[in-house]
């Protein structure tokens, strides 16, 4: 009886039997219980499908006959319907979760439209599920991150919609009129999602525009697909977490605002720089270029901010599991921006462009950044939102320190392995074959990378399993478990 109480615990918010004295941060949780819970569920779920494709097409780059009897299981199926699998399904559900959970904490109310939240994102993960079929039935388009068939669109489109409006209609409904830096990135990742997705879909699909227009359209919605939606939701949980966990103010908060229009106007802009070589207007490209070194502007606000607040309180950095990856996901931060900007220039670009750089720094960035970032922020709510204590503290270590590694491991190897890779093809007559067997050791590398990565996924899946089925104990049961935390994100310095 109690595995099946526990299976079903977020249809019963007042299963606990505690509701009636619940303060009010612990009615909001039970009012998005069921809502946040299924986003979970999904990340979970997308993170293991990624894990799992990332290692066979990492494993196909250097023993292409591997599954090659499978039609469905090329590397032109398998390596877009990785990246999908990451984005949408684990980025956007860990993502959306944690963003839909800080607006309802920051509300200051419990929310009344949580079944419109709970709908929408199981619609979205039906959504991308029909856009992985998909792809794996040939049915995808050319373009990067929007290879989903054209039919998947609408219900991606209508899903992302109801889990938008949830989120405008929580921040219009909040008790302090005042608005503070996550709520602003949250609100921004909604609202850019809307706009390059609409764009994208009409000017491609729908509509096509003519001649090289189509692919920089596509090559502008990638970019910002990355920077103006998921790294939106990766700095609002990051903003929102620093000063809860370490119990201190962001250092520099008065500079929140020039880091976020900063970083709006020259990420909507940077993609445009992977159009150096293509046959398109010299200024299109010119206008990425700069853009892209327009970001050394937010980075150096954000590494001040951020690594100052998280350096402040050191010790707790590896005494705290959320902060640890929220340190982890800062440094993946600076790391991949710094990529991106010398990445665009056109020198190296003539080196590194039919190579494994970009998607090395993508991976950094997407991975490194926003994904530890979101795993450091659900490490912090499940708690809360579950009123039980982590299930088991060696998996989450286990989990932090290996797929830390695993990232490092494959970014290293699929960067400096671009760079070698570029260098050769370009500076040399020998044949591609050649170049690709002296590269393999990078490969096979990155595989060992992969492969670590889907071992901590699974311990991920483990420890989330374990904590949602296990009963709470009677300590969990008291309303004083988890002590509330001063909004400090609230007081100006």
């Amino acid at each position: 009886m109690n595995l099946i109480c526990n299976l079903f615990s977020s249809l019963f918010p007042t299963l606990e039997g505690s509701a009636a004295d619940r303060d009010r941060e612990q009615a909001i949780d039970s009012s998005i219980r069921f809502a946040v819970l299924g986003l979970v569920k999904g990340s979970v779920f997308w993170l293991l499908i990624s894990s799992v494709l990332g290692l066979v097409v990492s494993i196909k780059l250097h023993s292409p006959d591997y599954l090659g009897d499978s039609e469905f299981l090329t590397y032109g199926k398998v390596y877009p319907a990785f990246w999908n699998a990451l984005v949408f399904g684990w980025l956007f559900n860990a993502g959306l979760a944690c963003c839909a959970w800080i607006l309802a904490r920051l509300s200051g109310r419990p929310s009344g439209n949580s079944g419109l939240l709970a709908i929408s994102s199981g619609a979205w993960n039906v959504a991308v599920v029909i856009g992985l079929i998909g792809i794996f039935r040939g049915e995808l388009s050319p373009y990067r991150m929007l290879e989903f068939p054209s039919y998947a669109a609408p219900f991606l489109f209508a899903a992302f919609g109801g889990i938008g409006l949830w989120i405008v209609l929580t921040f219009k409904a909040r008790a302090y009129r005042s608005a503070f830096a996550s709520q602003w990135y949250a609100l921004a990742g909604v609202f850019s999602f809307v706009w390059i997705y609409t764009v994208a879909q009409v000017m491609i699909f729908c509509l096509p525009a003519q001649g090289v227009f189509q692919a920089v359209v596509a090559s502008w919605f990638k970019g910002n697909l990355f920077g103006l939606v998921i790294a939106p939701f990766a700095f609002a949980t990051i903003y929102y977490l620093i000063p809860k966990a370490l119990g201190q103010h962001i250092v520099g908060y008065r500079q929140a605002g020039i880091a976020f229009w900063s970083w709006i106007i020259f990420s909507s802009c940077s993609g445009l720089a992977a159009l150096v070589s293509g046959p398109f207007p010299a200024w299109v490209a010119s206008v990425g270029v700069v853009a892209s070194f327009g970001l050394f502007l937010p980075i150096t606000i954000f590494s001040m901010q951020f690594l100052s607040s998280l350096l402040a309180s050191f010790s707790k950095i590896w005494d705290t599991i959320s902060i640890r990856y929220i340190f982890y996901g800062v440094v993946a931060l600076i790391a991949s921006t710094l990529l991106i900007i010398v990445g665009s220039l056109r020198s190296v670009q003539d080196t590194v462009q039919f190579s494994q750089f970009d998607d090395g720094v993508r991976f950094l960035f997407l991975a490194g950044f926003a994904g530890m970032s979101f795993m450091g922020a659900l490490y912090y709510i499940l708690p809360r939102l579950l009123n039980k204590e982590l299930a088991s503290a060696g998996l989450a270590d286990l989990q932090f320190w290996v797929q830390g590694l695993s990232i490092f491991v494959i970014a290293l190897c699929a960067i400096t392995g671009g760079i070698a890779h570029g260098s050769l093809l370009n500076g040399s007559t020998a044949d591609a074959v050649a170049i690709l067997q002296s590269t393999q050791s990078y490969l096979v590398l990155a595989t060992i990378g992969y492969a670590m990565f889907l071992c901590g996924s699974m311990a991920y899946v483990v420890s989330f399993t374990w904590m949602l089925l296990a009963p709470r104990s009677e300590k969990e049961k008291s309303a004083d478990l988890i002590k509330s935390a001063p909004e400090l994100e609230y007081t100006p310095l």
